[in-house]
């Protein structure tokens, strides 16, 4: 046998095992985009992507996360999510200008690789936008209860201590700088993208997903149960899950701004039906609104003294249309409004906190709606009736015929039986209508 022959047979079944050659390329990288406030749609949307790529076969999943942050139950689900996950994760920090603070800050260290775009920023961790903590009223409270109900500063300290050792854990898990990452649940610290690959805080800096695909080519990733894979990246397809219409629907009434549209809608749905029994669309959009902003309360730290102050303010302006109050009632409404949306969410974080401009949008078109719309159905209510008989009152006409003491008078284009209630009335006389017997016009001369 030719020397040259076994070479050349272990060449070529090197060759056909190697991907693309054989017509197999590398698994495809599945990939999700998280952004916005973590909330429990978020959650919902993570958990069920991992499932998919798992299902689907891909050999990674990259979340590209922008957020500002979220809540402190979603986050650590998520967390748990990705540190448990039998698929290898990617967790980048994209666009240019995107952050991952607070909450994104756990979630971007708990995946098997960390990375982040230039100019992007990571930090920021500290609980009070993670947690929801007793307000000022309640404070003042405690300091009278101590021994039965822990202050704001005694609980803020617990919190901060109990997120402060978790993303220690968090960090150790995947190797990663666990003291900065205390910092940033302690002292709020941030990082730029450079700093963060600089302290070991993050894994990769790339220009964009492909990029990022590239450097990660060849990597080992441990996973759970002493498992492990290796990334073939560089070339693979990406298949993006897009969430779904529920997922996208719940995600947006996590909008604080969204929150207090629903909660004026469903008040002023339900008020106008109540003024007009019977109108049906105006209950029925009240009482979807109704519901939706219960879901949302129900994703939101909500303050329900906001709530309060906002169902008052509503009341305040429903008096209005009905009590002479010469415009006390509106301004009151007005102040009462503007309160409790300020204190709607009941936290400093911006992302909860409800925006100027929808306040005030939504206070002048209150305040226009009660004053105009519900005052004029209320009035019309309360207007004398101006048809038919009853609407004959105090109408002037002339006689027919004479009038001894019966006979016919026409008034408002109609021919009536008659009746003089004070002497005769000759024929063509004017007369005005005082009162009715039936379907008699009582009647005098003018």
């Amino acid at each position: 046998m030719r020397p040259w022959l076994p070479l050349l047979l272990a060449l070529t079944l090197a060759g056909l095992s190697m991907p693309g050659v054989a017509g197999q390329g590398p698994p495809p990288v599945a990939m999700i985009r998280l952004e916005g406030a973590i909330d429990v749609p978020s959650s919902e949307y993570l958990e069920r992507a991992l499932g998919e790529a798992r299902a689907q076969g891909a050999q990674c999943l990259l979340v590209v996360l922008n957020t500002p942050g979220g809540l402190g139950e979603s986050m650590l689900k998520m967390s748990k999510a990705l540190l448990n996950s039998p698929v290898p994760t990617i967790v980048y920090v994209s666009p240019a200008g995107a952050s991952a603070f607070s909450a994104g800050t756990f979630i971007t260290l708990a995946a098997n690789i960390a990375a982040m775009q230039p100019a992007t920023t990571i930090g920021a961790a500290h609980p009070v936008e993670l947690i929801a903590l007793p307000g000022p009223e309640e404070e003042k409270r405690g300091k009278g209860e101590k021994a039965e109900k822990p202050s704001r500063d005694v609980m803020m300290q617990k919190a901060v201590n109990a997120f402060a050792e978790q993303i220690r854990v968090i960090a150790a898990a995947r190797g990663r700088n666990a003291d900065w990452a205390e910092r940033a649940v302690r002292e709020s610290a941030t990082l730029s993208a450079a700093e963060a690959l600089r302290l070991h805080v993050v894994d990769v800096v790339a220009d964009d997903s492909r990029d990022l695909l590239a450097k990660v080519d060849g990597r080992e990733i441990s996973l759970p149960e002493r498992r492990t894979a290796w990334l073939q990246t560089a070339h693979a397809p990406v298949a993006e899950i897009p969430p779904t219409v529920r997922e996208s629907f719940f995600h947006v009434l996590g909008n604080p701004n969204l929150l207090l549209v629903l909660l004026v809608l469903a008040g002023l749905g339900i008020m106008f039906e109540l003024q007009n029994p019977g109108a049906i669309l105006p209950g029925v959009i009240g009482g979807l609104c109704l519901i939706l902003a219960l879901y949302s309360m129900a994703v939101l730290p909500v303050s329900y003294a906001g709530v309060g102050l906002i169902i008052f303010s509503m009341l305040l302006f429903l008096a209005e249309v009905k009590v002479v109050s010469h415009g006390i009632l509106t301004v009151g409404g007005v102040i009462s409004f503007v309160i409790g949306a300020l204190m709607l969410t009941g936290s400093s974080a911006p992302w909860l906190r409800v925006s100027w401009e929808v306040i005030i949008v939504m206070a002048i078109l209150m305040a226009l709606f009660f004053l105009f719309v519900i005052g004029a159905a209320v009035r019309a209510h309360m207007r004398k009736v101006a048809t038919g008989s009853e609407g004959m009152m105090h109408q002037r006409g002339r006689a027919l015929g004479a009038l001894t003491p019966t006979g016919e008078v026409f008034v408002e284009g109609e021919r009536w039986r008659a009746r003089a209630a004070e002497g005769e009335i000759r024929e063509g006389e004017e007369i005005e209508v005082v009162g009715k017997d039936g379907l008699t016009l009582l009647v005098r001369r003018r």
